[in-house]
């Protein structure tokens, strides 16, 4: 039997952001509570800015009965002449039983047995609990404490209404843990009431947020942002930009959203888009508005107020006139800005004066630093771009020194561009500033040019050899400096480009400038990002070709960690298991690499040769160690070819012979084929 529940968690205004990380992990995390009563139900979870709503239509009204079995001593030590004694009494005294003599077999001997059953606990004695488990287990990153109570949260609560069936239920735990009440009511959106409202059920609960200016579900939340905004697109002949994690933060922030219109003044269109796009964004949650491909003088807001006659003009007008006010500001910022020197004199005085990290000395060191590894990086893939890589770097901070991103951090690298366009520096110069940090995630666009990928891997190569060397390394989930993305940049610009820059050797080369530390450490690093690297690049990505490569390179104690390479030979090993002999062929080559495990490789003697399987194995190997390959597909492909040599040999003579000559002439033959599939990968591993 099942009733329908609900349980209301009323807060304070919640923050978006804090809401929005903990929001995929909430359901989990109550769905798992309700298993460990034996439970059965589907909840739903809704949210406004000040309520946690979890529904479900059938939740069981008891738990299962429970019959559990236990087992007792031995027969023999448990009983005395037939009948039992005090070890066996004891038994069934601890369970609560009285003394019946029950057997059964474990483990091929009688012992005492006997079963036991809880009966169905009702549900509404747990949900108390279960609740007081839910919140403590929720993880917003921080937490408040209010009143002189124990527990935290994100915000103070007011009132947790549970309710089952049309049965409102008590909940003492929670309201001593929390401060709160627990009755059977909650409150409608502030606009129209700040008094509880009683729901003595739980369609009433439903019907009074309605009526209550209250939409409960993100889901018809963002269906009426976006059917609005479609009106207001249709009405205008404009295009709103919808950023998906504005209209998430927006959802997050509103109980009852209306999308408006308002505009600015086209005179504060002179100002880069990218500064009134961010202003809009960042800082007012507003929509950006496009007509056809040029930023539009207009704005979408969202507003959280549910007038009952639809007059919003009060609300537009107040928008238009806080947004003219950060405009203005910004056009100050950005005249004063576009004043200031972009000589390098003038740059490194102001770099001086801000310091990059403890122990790192300032931006301009940091700035030195990276232009000592872009003359290298240049030397290595474009020569000729040495004096131009040599400006990018010495201009791509100087923005970090200026009004606007002062005001406006997320705008750094792109201002760098505009200030450097004013100056009247080349267009690759200003491309490779504004592009300086892509790319900024996974999956995110990279720089558009060699030139700007060059800039860009040497800053994070520089972040990332300047961090290690001072100790700097992520441990766990901790990540503050973001060297996890610095190196998947790395890694991802190098397979872009095709650059094949050497985790081993080129780190080594590099490395000098900075204080001593295990460069290995730092080629583990990148080496564990390559893996999540590749895996969004390489369709059907087989983490265990990626960990055999590595294998091999290991084995044969290889410094040839380039990325290229390593990532050809991942994709080769992809191809390669994608025919259809493939398992069979690797079936016999890791009776090779078996055999060989652990022992010393020694010179093969042709005229130890016993059968002319060992003279047709060697001959064939042979000509696969002369022939030059265009890729590493090719090269496994012709090692295949020493299957049919290999059952051969493996039928007509035996590896392990009892003369220790001939069993090591054998050895070392297959050595020379297992040394060859090293070069690709280490063949145990697959």
């Amino acid at each position: 039997m099942s009733q329908a529940v609900l349980i209301e968690i009323l807060t304070e205004e919640m923050p978006a952001s804090a809401l929005l990380q903990e929001l995929p992990h909430m359901l989990d995390k109550w769905d798992r509570l309700v298993a460990q009563h034996d439970l059965k139900a589907v909840f739903e979870l809704f949210y406004t800015p000040t309520r946690l709503v979890l529904y479900t239509p059938h939740f069981p009204t008891h738990t299962p009965a429970k019959t559990c079995a236990h087992f007792g001593p031995p027969l023999e030590i448990g009983t005395k002449e037939g009948a039992l004694n005090a070890i066996g009494e004891k038994f069934y005294t601890k369970l609560g039983l009285p003394p019946l003599l029950a057997t059964t077999t474990k483990n091929h001997k009688q012992v005492l047995y006997a079963t036991t059953t809880t009966p169905p606990i009702p549900t509404p004695t747990l949900l108390d609990q279960m609740v007081f488990d839910f919140l403590h287990a929720l993880d917003f990153g921080k937490s408040m404490a209010w009143g002189s109570i124990q527990e935290r949260f994100i915000r103070p609560i007011h009132n947790i209404c549970a309710i089952m069936g049309t049965t409102p239920l008590e909940m003492p735990l929670c309201a001593r843990a929390y401060g709160c009440g627990t009755q059977a009511c909650t409150k409608l959106h502030f606009a129209r009431s700040f008094a509880w409202i009683p729901t003595p059920n739980i369609a009433r609960y439903f019907e009074v947020l309605q009526e209550g200016g209250v939409i409960l579900e993100p889901a018809k939340r963002r269906a009426k942002i976006l059917e609005e905004i479609h009106a207001l697109e249709q009405e205008h002949g404009v295009r709103v930009q919808i950023n998906a994690k504005l209209l998430e933060e927006i959802i997050a922030i509103t109980s009852y959203p209306t999308a408006l219109y308002g505009r600015f003044d086209s005179t504060f269109l002179s100002l880069p888009p990218e500064i009134i796009s961010t202003s809009m964004q960042e800082h007012q949650r507003y929509f950006s508005v496009f007509k056809g491909e040029s930023l539009h003088n207009a704005f979408v807001v969202v507003s959280n107020t549910p007038l009952e006659h639809g007059d919003f003009s009060q609300i537009i007008a107040g928008n238009e006139k806080v947004l003219k006010a950060r405009l203005s500001d910004a056009v100050f910022f950005y005249q004063n800005d576009l004043k200031q020197s972009l000589e390098w004199g003038v740059i490194a005085q102001n770099l001086e004066k801000i310091a990059f990290i403890q122990g790192l000395g300032s931006l301009k060191d940091k700035v030195q630093r990276e232009q000592h590894i872009a003359t290298w990086l240049a030397h290595q893939y474009q020569p000729s771009a040495q004096p131009t890589l040599q400006e990018i770097l010495a201009l791509a901070k100087a923005d970090l020194c200026s009004e606007v991103v002062y005001e406006f951090p997320e705008l750094q690298g792109v201002m760098g561009s505009y200030y450097a366009r004013h100056h009247l520096k080349d267009r690759a110069v200003c491309t490779a500033i504004q592009e300086q940090y892509l790319p900024v995630g996974e999956n995110t666009p990279l720089p558009s040019t060699l030139l700007s990928a060059l800039g860009a891997l040497a800053i994070k190569l520089d972040t990332l050899l300047a961090l290690f060397s001072i100790g700097k390394i992520p441990t766990g989930s901790k990540d503050p400096f973001a060297l996890r993305r610095a190196a998947n940049g790395v890694l991802r610009i190098c397979l872009h480009y095709n650059l094949d820059f050497n985790l081993h050797t080129h780190v080594q080369a590099l490395a000098g400038a900075y204080a001593p530390f295990d460069l290995e450490t730092l080629r583990d690093f990148m080496l564990e990002r390559f893996i999540h690297v590749l895996a969004s690049q390489i369709a059907h990505f087989n983490p265990t070709f990626y960990k055999a490569v590595l294998k091999g390179l290991k084995a044969l104690h290889s410094d040839a960690y380039g990325v290229c390479e390593i990532a050809r030979k991942v994709q080769a090993l992809h191809a390669f298991f994608n025919q259809d002999r493939a398992l069979e062929l690797v079936a016999i080559f890791k009776r090779v690499a078996n055999i060989t495990q652990g022992n010393t490789p020694s010179q093969v003697d042709l005229t130890l040769f016993k059968d002319p399987s060992e003279h047709a194995l060697y001959h064939a190997y042979a000509h696969v160690a002369r022939m030059e390959f265009g890729d590493f597909l090719d090269k496994l492909n012709a090692l295949s070819l020493l299957k049919d040599p290999l059952e051969r040999f493996f039928d007509r003579v035996l590896v392990n012979d009892p003369c220790l000559q001939t069993q090591h002439n054998r050895q070392g033959l297959l050595h020379l084929i297992y040394h060859e599939f090293l070069g690709v990968a280490d063949i145990k591993e697959l």
